[in-house]
């Protein structure tokens, strides 16, 4: 699972003003959330100072087990607001092929659906049982050796095995390269290899049509969600 990565510091100075915030007078109206509230930060803190004193790892916190933590909470603070397209993100995903596989894959590894459903669509157009002339496998079209890399249990042609190996890859990639989503899909493609030896992504035709086709099925994904949001995708998009 993808971890969050934060200097102590900051984590801990964030959390100082979470506890400062929450610990002021709370009206009659809700005490008991603002207690609820209060005792989710100082938990979050006391993994901080364990982190600290080097009796735990702040490093192996999830985005699942902050979500975990504070999903109970009224979410007051805009760092844990979310994406009011989120919903409608999970409904659109929910409406493609192996959604259901694309959407799980997509938040245990931190990756946008759309981008994932946009590389299936390219690498085997939702077919399962996709294999290439090089033998690669399934949805996300998966050499064995990769998905062995990857950690994958199981049949490369299942789609929720195939789209969490490939998902695992992918994020991999995105981090390789500061989240450049197009030189990640260069790699994914012909490898970070070429990708390193060229410097950005590689001159080879194939590999630009991939990038181009996948950005391209991307950028349709988006908007066909954001139609199907009606005017609250309109107003995210306008930044509204």
């Amino acid at each position: 699972k993808r971890q969050i990565r934060m200097p102590l510091a900051v984590s801990a100075a964030l959390l100082f003003v979470f506890l400062t915030l929450s610990s002021s007078p709370s009206t009659p109206s809700v005490p008991d959330a603002r207690q609820r509230e209060q005792a989710a930060l100082q938990s979050l803190a006391g993994w901080v100072v364990e982190s600290r004193s080097g009796t735990g790892n702040l490093g192996a916190l999830s985005r699942k087990d902050l979500e975990a933590a504070l999903s109970p909470e009224p979410r007051r603070f805009g760092l844990f607001q979310q994406d009011p397209l989120e919903q409608t993100r999970r409904d659109f995903l929910q409406s493609l092929p192996y959604g259901s596989a694309l959407a799980a894959a997509a938040g245990r590894h931190g990756i946008d659906g759309l981008l994932l459903a946009a590389v299936v669509d390219v690498e085997s157009g939702f077919s399962p049982n996709a294999v290439s002339p090089r033998g690669a496998l399934g949805l996300m079209q998966i050499l064995p050796s990769t998905g062995r890399a990857q950690g994958a249990k199981g049949d490369l042609l299942d789609p929720s095995v195939n789209v969490d190996a490939g998902s695992h890859y992918l994020r991999g990639l995105l981090e390789l390269y500061d989240e450049d989503v197009e030189l990640a899909l260069a790699a994914y493609n012909a490898g970070p290899t070429a990708v390193s030896r060229h410097a950005g992504v590689p001159p080879f035709r194939e590999t630009r049509e991939y990038v181009r086709k996948v950005l391209a099925r991307y950028q349709r994904y988006q908007q066909e969600m954001r139609q199907a949001a009606g005017p609250l995708g309109t107003g995210a998009r306008m930044g509204a």
